[in-house]
C-alpha cells in the first residue's frame, strides 16, 4: 500500500483528474481532487502528495491529496453509505476545503446538492454522517489551508503553463470533468476573464477555475 509519493509531475491530465508522478523512474498515475489538481505544478516541478490505495476486486487506483486534512475528509466520505471515491472526489472539488468543511458543519445541504453527482439524498446522508466529525476536522483543515511559500510557488507553477487560451482550455477540462454542462463552463469563464479585464494579472489555473466554479454555483 502506498500512503506517500514525492517526485516529479510527469503529466497534469486536466481532463481526467489525474497526474502522473515520476518518482525514481517509475510512473504513479494518480487520480485527483479539483483542488489538488490546481495546485499541481507543470510537467518537470517537483511534487508530493498523500496518498489512498483503493482496492476493488483487480483494479487497484492511487488517489492523492495535497495535504493530509483534504484526505483524512476523503476516508471519512468513503464511510457515507452509496459514497464511493468519484462522488468523494466530486465532493472535495466543489469547494475549497475550508469552505466545505463549514458547508458541513452547518448542515448546508441545498450547497451540496450543487455539485454535479450530488444528489438530494447523497447530501442528505453525507450531513448525517459527517457533520459532527466536520466540527472536530474544521480546526484542522483551516490549519492545514493556510498557503507556505511552497503552495504559492505551486500554484505559481501551475498557472505558467502556456498563453491564457491554454489556460481557459484547461480550466474548461477541470470543469466538464466534474460535471458540469460545457456551455454553462464557456460562460462562467467568460464572465470571469471579462471581469479581470486586460490590466489584470495573469490568471493561474488555481483562481480561474475557482473563480468559474464560484459562478457556477451562483447560477445552480
Amino acid at each position: 500500500m502506498f500512503g506517500w509519493l514525492n517526485g516529479q509531475v510527469f503529466e497534469r491530465d486536466a481532463g481526467q483528474g489525474s497526474v502522473i508522478l515520476d518518482v525514481s523512474g517509475v510512473g504513479y498515475e494518480v487520480r485527483v481532487s479539483l483542488q489538488t489538481l490546481a495546485a499541481v505544478g507543470e510537467p518537470g516541478s517537483s511534487c508530493a502528495l498523500w496518498v489512498h490505495t483503493h482496492v476493488r476486486a483487480e483494479q487497484l487506483t492511487l488517489f492523492g491529496f495535497s495535504t493530509p486534512a483534504e484526505k483524512q475528509l476523503f476516508m471519512l466520505l468513503l464511510r457515507v453509505p452509496k459514497v464511493g471515491p468519484q462522488s468523494a472526489l466530486a465532493v472535495l472539488g466543489g469547494f475549497p476545503l475550508p469552505d466545505l468543511v463549514r458547508v458541513l458543519v452547518r448542515g448546508e445541504q441545498g450547497a451540496l446538492q450543487k455539485i454535479p453527482g450530488i444528489g438530494r439524498k447523497t447530501a442528505e446522508q453525507i450531513l448525517l454522517s459527517l457533520r459532527d466529525k466536520a466540527e472536530e476536522l474544521l480546526t484542522v483543515i483551516d490549519e492545514s489551508a493556510r498557503p507556505t511559500s511552497d503552495d504559492a510557488g505551486a500554484r505559481g507553477r501551475a498557472g505558467a503553463r502556456g498563453g491564457a487560451s491554454e489556460l481557459r482550455d484547461e480550466a474548461q477540462l477541470v470543469l466538464v470533468n466534474l460535471g458540469w454542462r460545457a456551455k454553462q463552463v464557456e460562460t462562467a469563464l467568460e464572465k470571469v476573464l471579462a471581469a479581470e479585464g486586460e490590466g489584470a494579472k495573469k490568471p493561474t489555473l488555481d483562481g480561474l477555475v475557482r473563480r468559474a466554479l464560484a459562478q457556477l454555483m451562483e447560477r445552480a
